[in-house]
């Protein structure tokens, strides 16, 4: 039988608020050894995590003790960067604090400090930087036992201990605008709304992605909403250096490998899932892409494909010919996928490349090569006046099956309330109405909620 706060974490519809969006009462549902935090927020651009730990740290405390009781963790360990110096005085504040107060409420964790490099918030790398465990090829940091956990779902634990469901996001908005800024919005604002509470888009030509630029993903601004799992939304200029990698073809991205390729190998050196000892090598793919095509025997020997943990350095970074390796090996895995051909690599007995501490990026370097460097590295977290409109609810934010409508057009819905179900044996996370209103649609992408006030 479950706990009961796995069960309280279940109804509330709680999901991986840094990340993929894995379901929170599937993942604290294990016994590990080890609680990790991740506040390392490695993207750049993005400043949700370590205004969460100024400014609510009692909260996220408070659902880290949850956590921690529910998988049984001896050691907790908060990771974040050592630059975030306001954050980390709150949090040595309430630590000492803690010592001297015989409250059940405070519990003992451990603070470690992150250099600034990227990705130092991968979960395979935190969990080597804090513990010296390597997760297996293939494999989740449970294997090794540890559970990671994003500050952000931890504040929506403690609000779940309290009655409140996942109805509201923090979300960075950043780049091209007028007034950077982070909000707390309701969980399906549409992102137009947050653009233009920024004070609007300062180009007239531009992309927008959800997420960082790294690994964000392009999104049409009028028709987008804020899902659990969005961390920002960043503005940047179509002829960016992250943007016209995110735009162009695969087609495209075989013929440049082809023509351009040096094989140089910086691709994979500085590949941090290699420097963890994998067998990822993103420059044999590149050198054998001389045919210019994919044929099914080629898919086949790019397996290792499967280990591309999507960081984005080999595209982004690394690469001095502006090659994309990245966006090939996304193909590959989706193609391998179709095929119905299941990832082989599972190695365990892993040792790290020896020059690994000295091939870290730094974030400001990192900044620099794309020319984002410029934008601010402040945006703080700003009221929003008025109440939103209409929220489109979408039906699969999260790892798992899409989530089962349980209103219709028509009905009348409070905040809070439940709207869907997880399917019946199936992983997913339930989604709750954001505001009071009327439900208008109902289809199988999302419900949308129009406000009553």
């Amino acid at each position: 039988m479950a706990k009961p706060e796995v069960e309280i974490i279940k109804n509330a519809g709680i999901v991986g608020a840094g990340g993929a969006g894995f379901p929170s009462h599937v993942k604290f549902d294990a016994s590990v050894d080890t609680l990790i935090i991740n506040g390392a927020e490695c993207e750049p651009m993005i400043h949700v995590d370590a205004q969460l730990l100024e400014k609510y740290f009692n909260k996220v405390a408070e659902g880290a003790k949850v956590a921690a009781g529910l998988v049984g963790a001896k050691r907790t360990v908060l990771a974040l960067k050592a630059k975030y110096k306001d954050a980390i005085h709150v949090i040595e504040e309430y630590k000492n604090s803690a010592k001297g107060s015989s409250s059940s409420d405070s519990f003992d964790f451990e603070i470690f400090k992150l250099g600034n490099f990227y990705p130092a918030g991968d979960e395979q790398v935190l969990v080597y930087e804090v513990t010296k465990r390597i997760v297996p090829e293939g494999g989740i940091p449970l294997m090794v036992g540890v559970v990671v956990t994003n500050v952000e779902t931890l504040l929506n634990v403690s609000n779940a201990m309290h009655g409140q469901n996942v109805i509201t996001k923090f979300v960075t908005v950043n780049g091209q605008v007028a007034n950077p800024a982070t909000f707390e919005v309701p969980v399906g604002t549409p992102v137009k709304i947050l653009i233009d509470l920024c004070g609007g888009i300062t180009s007239d030509d531009y992309k927008v992605l959800d997420g960082g630029p790294m690994m964000g993903k392009l999104i049409d601004e009028n028709k987008y909403a804020v899902k659990k799992t969005t961390k920002s939304i960043i503005v940047l200029p179509s002829d960016s250096i992250v943007i016209e990698h995110k735009v162009r073809s695969i087609k495209n991205a075989v013929k440049r490998a082809q023509a351009i390729c040096l094989s140089c190998r910086m691709c994979t050196d500085l590949c941090p899932r290699y420097l963890l000892g994998h067998n990822l090598f993103p420059d044999e793919m590149m050198k054998k892409m001389y045919k210019g095509e994919l044929g099914d025997a080629d898919l086949e020997k790019f397996d290792f494909a499967y280990l591309c943990c999507d960081c984005g350095l080999c595209e982004l970074y690394s690469c001095v010919v502006d090659l994309s390796a990245r966006s090939l090996f996304n193909y590959i895995k989706a193609e391998l996928i179709k095929k119905g051909i299941k990832n082989p690599h599972s190695r365990k007995e892993l040792e790290t490349i020896e020059f690994r501490d000295y091939r870290k990026v730094p974030v400001s370097r990192l900044e620099k090569r794309l020319e984002i460097d410029k934008y601010d590295s402040r945006t703080p977290i700003t009221p929003i006046n008025g109440s939103i409109s209409q929220v489109k609810l979408y039906l699969s934010q999260h790892l798992g099956a899409p989530c089962v409508p349980i209103v219709k057009a028509g009905d009348h819905v409070v905040k809070g309330q439940m709207v869907g179900e997880i399917p019946e044996g199936k992983l997913g996370a339930k989604l709750h109405s954001s505001i009071d209103g009327t439900v208008t649609e109902v289809n199988e992408a999302y419900i949308i909620i129009k406000s009553s006030n």
